[in-house]
């Protein structure tokens, strides 16, 4: 008991870099708006505009989940895309191979993501720093590598026909635009109230004050290895149905889903959202897509400018988009 009576404020001190602890005014306002929003969306706007929506949605569903490490356990991976990729060969194993209806592949592949992260979130968390970037890097490279030469993958012709969910019973087909996007709507939704929940929970609370002191918070009594393999495994496991729903979008999966640069794409998006709030990894991914769909309508060398404009993000807002709203607020005050 005296173990607990010390260690709640430590963990509730390091939680006080999230501002996040009651429900304010303004958070009431910002929520009310994106969930108008979305709900809005699908009838004052274009087919295209949609399906930019939806790969908004499905990138900030991978940014969360990656931010689960990034923002509230100061772990920085390099190669949580291969979880992204697992989702999605998962049920497409499961339903083009194995002819298994996808209310059952789903949750199969979600439970083998989660038994392989922790097996390799036990590996990756013994390390720090460089090395554990480093070491999820090689992971990545590992499973990629993995996709190229297996022929359950079907190799770098990847695999095709993966299903959308059958929703013949409410009379609507997930093949429309409009009700695939309210289906990716909801799963996104759930997934960052998820989230949510647990960053703000007990357990939450102790992964922040690892990502704080993670000497002081072993020295208090915490398992912190056993928090850390938690954490990771709950971040593969959100990445995994990110990969999922970009795999039932595109009908298609291929190793470049599990490629570094994909792991990359997630990191930006956690930096240029902010990584230290829940809502960050969605406005990163928001502005990560739209930006760099502008510049490519603009010229083919986008990436050089949208290498420029990340520069300034890092370089002009401090703790990414959200941090320079904070601070507009604060001022404001």
């Amino acid at each position: 008991m005296t173990r607990h009576v010390t260690i709640e404020p430590v963990a509730e001190q390091a939680c006080d870099s999230e501002p996040a602890r009651g429900m304010d005014v303004q958070r009431v306002l910002v929520l009310a708006t994106c969930a108008l929003a979305l709900l809005l969306l699908p009838f004052i706007s274009s087919e295209y505009v949609l399906t930019l929506a939806v790969e908004v949605m499905i990138a900030g569903v991978f940014a969360s989940g990656l931010n689960v490490l990034i923002g509230y356990t100061g772990l920085a991976s390099a190669g949580h895309a291969m979880f992204f990729g697992l989702g999605g060969y998962g049920i497409g194993i499961g339903t083009a191979i194995y002819g298994w209806p996808l209310w059952a592949s789903v949750p199969v592949t979600l439970v083998c993501v989660a038994a392989i992260s922790a097996v390799v979130g036990a590996i990756c968390t013994r390390t720090r720093g460089v090395e554990f970037l480093l070491i999820t890097l090689a992971f990545c490279q590992m499973f990629y590598g993995a996709a190229v030469k297996l022929r359950l993958t079907n190799g770098t012709d990847g695999m095709a026909g993966i299903p959308r969910p059958d929703l013949s019973w409410l009379g609507l087909s997930a093949d429309g635009s409009i009700v695939f996007y309210g289906y990716v709507a909801l799963v996104a939704v759930a997934a960052l109230l998820l989230v949510a929940r647990i960053v703000h929970s007990p357990f939450g609370s102790v992964l922040i004050a690892i990502r704080e002191n993670e000497r002081r918070a072993m020295a208090m009594g915490y398992a912190v290895g056993a928090y850390k393999i938690g954490a990771f495994t709950l971040s593969g496991v959100v990445c995994a149905l990110a990969g999922i729903l970009q795999a039932q979008y595109t009908y298609f999966i291929n190793p470049d889903s599990m490629s570094w640069q994909s792991s990359g794409e997630g990191i930006l998006m956690v930096i240029i959202g902010g990584a230290d709030a829940v809502m960050g990894p969605f406005i990163g991914a928001a502005v990560f897509v739209l930006v760099k769909q502008g510049l490519s309508l603009i010229t083919g060398e986008y990436n050089l400018f949208f290498g420029i404009f990340f520069m300034l993000v890092v370089a002009f807002f401090r703790g990414g988009v959200v941090g320079a709203f904070r601070t507009l607020i604060g001022k404001w005050r």
